[in-house]
């Protein structure tokens, strides 16, 4: 049986908890002194949303820790979906080229990199992915550094969801499609070794870009994307069974979702809470593009796209305005 730890904590000092969860997760097995690491945020907005992206401070600390040991640090996102936003204005509103710089990391737009599509079967269903050749021939280690938050589609996004943005098209949300299986073949593929869960601010309610956030001041540190993902699902009271992405990367033998087969700090169960997902209308047609590549290309990417855009503002939540003006004023 492999050897899976997870660590959570309430968190009183962010550099002392990241450390004291590395400890436990036993870091130094997975990165060397050679390693190139590869840090992964989620920046699926322009600037830091509490409980939406990841929080800066955080990442400093934790860019700070891996430099330390590491031969070579990276920190990279995709440009945001759908066309909304280029990579580098979220690493200048998450004050990144400063921090960066400061930790000795590097910063990289995925977007930018020569990619490769990949093409195999996944629990008998034949998907693919686009990833950067970079991630997939010169990093020794990722590390998924997510929000503790639920989503709509996919009810939670955690450390394998937050691997989609290693997709580096912006249009990639054309390929929703089999998302579960292509989460999981993205994880196959990338293989990240650590994951960190953000749960300085955890999102309730809706997300991945709006909802409502919730001090909770937690971290999640695992050695493992599946039982990092378990944990946090299972913290914040959504069934792992309404995120298919993580049962399908179990069978993939990619990790296990039953916890009391890892090693784990203290009694998660301390920590749990009670989220929900609460669809909208829009939420509920938005459906119909992620089963269809072809209705997807019909609403996203046609001359048809800007009516469509105009007839759904009418039905956006107000909280959704609100997400989409705030993005506006940023990009």
């Amino acid at each position: 049986m492999a050897d899976y730890s997870a660590y959570v904590s309430k968190i009183t000092d962010q550099r002392e908890d990241l450390l004291r969860s590395f400890e436990f997760i036993d870091w130094r097995k997975q990165i060397k002194k050679d390693s190139t690491v590869f840090v992964k945020p989620n920046f699926t907005f322009p600037y830091y949303e509490k409980g939406v992206t990841t929080n800066p401070e955080l990442l400093k600390k934790l860019l700070e820790i891996i430099k330390n040991r590491a031969c070579d640090v990276i920190l990279g996102e995709s440009d945001g979906g759908n066309r909304t936003f280029p990579a580098e204005i979220a690493f200048k509103n998450h004050n990144m080229y400063e921090i960066c710089k400061e930790a000795g990391a590097d910063l990289v737009n995925l977007s930018k990199l020569s990619s490769v599509f990949i093409e195999t079967k996944i629990q008998g269903k034949r998907v693919k992915v686009q990833l950067s050749r970079f991630l997939l021939e010169r990093v020794d280690c990722i590390i998924s550094v997510p929000v503790l938050k639920v989503h709509v589609m996919t009810g939670v996004s955690l450390s394998i969801k937050n691997l989609w943005g290693c997709w580096p098209d912006t249009l990639r949300a054309l390929h929703h499609k089999n998302l579960n299986h292509k989460l999981a073949l993205i994880t196959k593929l990338l293989k990240p070794k650590i994951a960190v869960i953000d749960g300085i601010y955890s999102l309730n309610n809706h997300g991945p870009v709006y909802g409502k956030a919730k001090k909770t001041n937690i971290i999640i540190s695992s050695n493992n994307p599946v039982v990092a993902d378990s944990l946090g699902a299972n913290i914040i009271g959504i069934p792992v069974e309404k995120a298919k992405h993580i049962l399908i990367a179990e069978k993939e033998e990619l990790g296990t979702t039953n916890l009391s087969e890892v090693k784990i700090n203290d009694d998660w169960k301390k920590f749990k809470m009670q989220f929900y997902v609460k669809k909208t209308l829009t939420d509920k047609l938005l459906t119909l593009p992620f089963a269809s590549e072809t209705l997807a290309k019909i609403v996203m990417d046609s001359p048809f796209t800007p009516f469509i855009y105009e007839a759904a503002e009418f039905l956006r939540t107000p909280e959704d305005k609100e997400a989409v003006h705030k993005m506006r004023l940023y990009v």
